[in-house]
């Protein structure tokens, strides 16, 4: 996996400052672990599936990833998304494994534990960009347009925010839970407003190569048919080879190649899901 970046909001010092000074060092502590390590998590299993998640950015309400607006199919996208919560879901169970075992850990652990169960359950509520949302996001994509799905999802997280908003309102008259009104107000702004940072954009093909580029690299010839998407052809790149596909109809009549420097040119031009029939028209 490359070196990440950190990315520093300004507003996330002011509110890290505020709550040091109320006496929460340890609570910042055990969220900001807690949110950098589910990222880590997303990072770590596109890097696995062939997609670049290298720049995390901290902010008020938490931390994101950048990278680009394509994915290459839902299966990933779904993949990636649920690793974060898994990886928080997972941490809590450790930690309560651990107040079992090793009593005197819970004063230590409580909170980073609470952290990651809140993280987690927040995390799966289905509102863009949360993981849950990238979930229905997928989902909803398989079975449409991508365009319609995102319309369908916003949505949705703009009902959801503002049930949260209201939800902020009522309890002004009890005990005001200012927390409710920076999440849900944070989750009607990105429900409206469209996050291009929101996808991940695929390795370079080239990138894997280069460890085995120095012991030769194997010339493979594939026939594909042309009903096949683009993001089919990157699974099966392999990096100790080098692929030329034929492509071929249902007549078994070439209608082209594609070697893996024109593949790597194909998916910054076209949709993951577009034919190479399309692709070769």
């Amino acid at each position: 996996m490359k070196k990440f970046k950190f990315i520093i909001h300004p507003l996330f010092i002011i509110f890290a400052c505020v709550l040091v000074a109320l006496n929460y060092f340890f609570l910042l502590i055990s969220y900001l672990l807690t949110v950098i390590l589910h990222e880590f998590a997303h990072a770590f299993v596109a890097n696995k599936l062939g997609y670049k998640l290298n720049q995390i950015n901290l902010m008020p309400h938490g931390a994101s990833l950048s990278g680009d607006n394509r994915f290459f199919s839902a299966r990933d996208e779904i993949l990636v998304a649920i690793a974060g919560p898994l990886l928080n879901l997972i941490l809590a169970v450790l930690g309560c494994a651990f107040w079992w075992l090793f009593p005197t850990t819970y004063f230590y652990t409580q909170q980073f534990v609470y952290a990651n169960v809140i993280t987690a359950v927040i995390n799966c509520l289905p509102i863009f960009p949360l993981d849950g949302g990238r979930v229905l996001l997928a989902v909803l994509s398989k079975n449409g347009q991508r365009t319609q799905a995102i319309k369908k999802v916003r949505m949705l997280g703009i009902i959801l925010s503002s049930l949260i908003l209201v939800g902020f309102v009522i309890t002004v008259f009890f005990v005001p839970n200012y927390t409710m009104l920076i999440f849900g107000s944070f989750l009607f702004v990105t429900s409206i407003l469209e996050d291009k940072r929101a996808y991940y954009s695929h390795i370079g093909i080239f990138e894997s190569k280069t460890a085995h580029l120095n012991k030769g690299l194997k010339m493979r010839s594939v026939a594909v048919p042309d009903t096949m998407p683009l993001y089919k052809l990157i699974s099966s790149v392999t990096p100790d080879s080098l692929t030329e596909f034929t492509v071929i109809d249902e007549e078994y009549k070439v209608l082209g190649k594609i070697n893996e420097a024109q593949l790597q040119n194909l998916i910054q031009i076209y949709p993951a899901n577009t034919t190479l029939k399309l692709v070769l028209s």
